[in-house]
């Protein structure tokens, strides 16, 4: 599990993305958010190898114009980041029914399948199948 995209939708869930990049299971991190989030959000403390993305959106336009333009966004970052795997680890705790939809709908359209993570009761990433 090298890449990770993550919802970062309200600070009801900030606490739980942070704890699943100080991890340390994931190289690069894209976490995809509003204006609020990425102006309340505080990075944890990561080591320099993680490579964290911020994807602003605007989630007050519609979702058959956010897809796309999430869509270029993502393509874009995953040909310069050289991704090669066939699916991505996702962690949607955080944020909307739209904002996930929006997620998942794009990671689909980019072809890749999506492997659910979240903490369990301990802590530990938890891979949902």
């Amino acid at each position: 599990m090298a890449h990770l995209i993550t919802c970062l939708g309200s600070q009801e869930g900030f606490n739980n993305v942070n704890k699943i990049i100080e991890s340390k299971l994931f190289t690069k991190v894209y976490i995809i958010t509003s204006d609020f989030g990425k102006q309340n959000y505080i990075l944890p403390h990561v080591d320099s190898n993680i490579k964290l993305h911020f994807i602003t959106l605007d989630y007050t336009k519609p979702i058959e114009d956010i897809v796309p333009e999430l869509y270029i966004i993502l393509k874009k970052h995953f040909a310069n980041d050289k991704i090669q795997e066939l699916d991505m680890a996702v962690n949607i705790t955080s944020g909307t029914g739209k904002e996930h939809s929006i997620i998942i709908s794009t990671i689909m359209k980019l072809g890749y399948g999506i492997r659910l993570v979240d903490l369990d009761k301990d802590g530990n990433i938890l891979e949902m199948m």
